[in-house]
């Protein structure tokens, strides 16, 4: 159930609905790549895509009625990371918009469960971070050294990538 997920409480809609909903109107998203307070490291989360694999990913979804953007990021970050993890919302730098579309397109992000529109940032967080919700492990590694294209579900290797030469290039790392 989303509302497991996500910490949307009866701010969410029933599943049902939100099916009527997906197949017809694009969801509004946020994503976030979470970079390691005072450290040179940034994480993503693994979990499980639509296909039945798993794949890393950055940390977001779904923004709820009156809800900012900003208030989004945090949300899904205590979802994803736990309550001991904040976001240093001074520090969120705007990476651009994605969309992710139900049907294939070559060059184009991918998820057949909806055609979504992701407003995606780059940001520090603080505390000590534990997979929970959708997430089913957390993974660091150093700005430098991102993994793989491969290793990402929802093809958001590309996303992860432009995210990180957007905090390069604003953070001199």
């Amino acid at each position: 159930m989303v509302q497991e997920h996500t910490n949307a409480g009866d701010r969410w809609i029933p599943e049902e609905d939100y099916q009527f909903v997906c197949a017809r109107v694009p969801i509004l998203c946020v994503d976030l790549l979470p970079v390691i307070a005072g450290t040179s490291r940034f994480g993503l989360i693994k979990r499980d895509t639509y296909d039945g694999d798993r794949g890393l990913n950055l940390v977001g979804g779904r923004v709820l009625l009156d809800e900012s953007l900003v208030e989004a990021v945090d949300r899904h970050v205590d979802a994803t990371l736990g309550s001991a993890v904040s976001v240093d919302t001074a520090s969120l730098a705007w990476v651009g918009v994605y969309q992710y579309y139900r049907q294939p397109r070559p060059g184009e992000l991918h998820d057949p469960r909806k055609n979504a529109v992701s407003i995606t940032y780059a940001g520090i967080i603080e505390g000590e971070p534990r997979a929970a919700g959708e997430a089913l492990s957390f993974h660091t590694f150093e700005l430098s050294s991102p993994p793989a294209p491969s290793t990402f579900g929802f093809g958001q290797g590309k996303v992860a990538y432009e995210a990180l030469t957007r905090w390069r290039q604003l953070h001199g790392a």
